[in-house]
């Protein structure tokens, strides 16, 4: 006897299976409380306001004026805890690298003395976080907290409704039950 499988002629359907799952809330305050003015200025930019590893190496000084950031295709008001890293951020910056003429916002000791912007992986490696995964806990924290309201994710942090409607999916998620107050992420942030 052999056996047909019935379901070989039909097509498969791709699903996307990732649902994104909150970081680890101590380690993001760790990040955000270290030491070094870049981890925590980076840090805070992606936790606080979902900015992107690409923006943040592109960022010029120019950019943030009067407590806001300019991005090509929005405008952020800054954060308070953000503020505050990013004049930390700026002092080191002034005194570290005092004859600077690099424009970008992020800069190291490679990068001062030239005009270019910083690899991908600064100041990540030593945050000990990446940075994708932060962004997606910060829209996660987002989605939760206004109920899955998919017009303000996607106007709040430039994605498409496609990719805010993977965030929503953890709304009813079983791993997500009791909403977002087992997570932290950048509540009690200072």
């Amino acid at each position: 006897m052999i056996f047909t499988d019935p379901t070989r002629g039909l097509p498969i359907t791709p699903t996307n299976a990732t649902v994104p799952h909150p970081l680890d809330s101590d380690a993001i305050r760790r990040a955000l409380n270290s030491s070094d003015p870049a981890v925590a200025l980076a840090v805070a930019l992606v936790a606080f306001h979902a900015v992107t590893s690409p923006q943040l190496a592109g960022m010029q000084l120019t950019d943030i004026r009067d407590a806001r950031l300019t991005l090509p295709d929005r405008t952020i008001p800054l954060a308070g805890p953000v503020l505050t890293r990013l004049t930390a951020y700026l002092d080191h910056r002034a005194t570290t690298w005092p004859a600077t003429l690099n424009a970008h916002l992020f800069i190291n000791r490679r990068t001062a003395p030239r005009t270019t912007s910083v690899g991908r992986n600064f100041p990540w490696i030593a945050a000990q976080l990446k940075p994708q995964a932060l962004r997606e806990d910060r829209i996660l924290q987002e989605i939760h907290a206004t109920g899955g309201d998919v017009r303000r994710i996607c106007d709040l942090f430039g994605i498409s409704i496609t990719a805010a409607l993977r965030y929503t999916n953890t709304l009813e998620h079983p791993d997500r039950a009791g909403g977002s107050a087992d997570t932290v992420g950048t509540h009690g942030a200072r």
